[in-house]
């Protein structure tokens, strides 16, 4: 069993590069195992061959004791796929749980006439969602400073 340490700085990194495993290249490693193309953040067109052990990353090259982003990412991939839970700290679980609680600010209408309007989302106990104010622009502030 892989275990993934979420205490590692690159496991944001390495989750937000997992949520996009669709666009990866699938492929095989020499030895059969499975391995992946997974494109570079930094450098448009470019990929890394990556396994759950290894990459061919400049970081992975680097610091050969450690688990690249990408080589974590491809261990919370095949987790995911295979439906096995993986360990997390409180903080994930916390930050999952308040993103699953989370309500939409808006709801969209879909009017008899085909067209749609957008209302303000109100939750099950009657409250109502307000926006956030819309910052003031450098024009707003100034004119309001021209009056004084």
């Amino acid at each position: 069993m892989t275990m993934i340490d979420t205490s590692d700085s690159r496991f944001p990194k390495a989750v937000a590069i997992a949520d996009a495993a669709g666009q990866w290249l699938k492929c095989r490693a020499v030895d059969g195992r499975k391995a992946y193309g997974v494109p570079s953040q930094r450098t448009s067109g470019r990929y890394y061959l990556t396994t759950q052990s290894s990459c061919t990353c400049e970081d992975a090259a680097r610091h050969a004791s450690q688990i690249c982003k990408h080589a974590l990412a491809v261990q919370i991939h095949c987790a995911r796929v295979a439906g096995k839970p993986m360990p997390a700290s409180d903080t994930i679980d916390g930050l999952a749980q308040m993103a699953s609680d989370r309500q939409p600010v808006l709801d969209m209408v879909r009017h008899d006439d085909g067209t749609f309007s957008w209302t303000r989302h109100e939750h099950a106990d009657g409250t109502v969602v307000y926006l956030p104010r819309p910052k003031p622009t450098y024009d707003d502030i100034f004119k309001r400073l021209e009056g004084d």
